[in-house]
């Protein structure tokens, strides 16, 4: 089942954020946490999160945004994260994810979704591949203070 992440989440949200963290091997703490489930839950911030429930228990999380796509003059939906535990993986829940947000984009009237992973993120690639056109962007950052 595919829903909202509701405040009683936190706590399993928190376990699959740290695991996605960890993933990525970016230092997690209880502040960023704090920070997000805030976004998440305050329509001040455009955070928004799903969750896939199998049986009880939350086995993937994603985060995702509403985002101007200046070129195309049009919004688009940006997905930020996606993570699922890996003993649940191959089950097709991150597809159910991604299915999800694009039922949303038609209800957003967004013209598509967007994301990124990292080039050495290979099981990612394999799924983003089969439904995805990779636009061959690549990503550059400035680092802030």
């Amino acid at each position: 089942m595919i829903r909202k992440l509701e405040k009683k989440d936190k706590e399993n949200w928190a376990k699959l954020y740290n695991d996605y963290a960890e993933f990525y091997k970016i230092p997690m703490d209880s502040g960023v946490l704090d920070t997000v489930w805030s976004w998440i839950h305050d329509e001040a911030h455009d955070v928004n999160a799903i969750c896939f429930e199998l049986e009880g228990k939350i086995v993937g999380i994603s985060h995702y945004r509403t985002m101007p796509r200046p070129i195309k003059g049009q919004y688009i939906g940006f997905l930020d994260d996606l993570f699922v535990k890996p003993e649940f993986r191959g089950q097709k829940i991150a597809q159910k994810l991604i299915s999800h947000l694009k039922s949303l984009s038609k209800a957003n009237n967004w013209n598509g979704i967007r994301w990124i992973t990292h080039s050495s993120n290979e099981n990612a690639k394999k799924l983003y591949d089969k439904i995805a056109n990779n636009t061959g962007f690549e990503l550059y950052e400035l680092k802030g203070n």
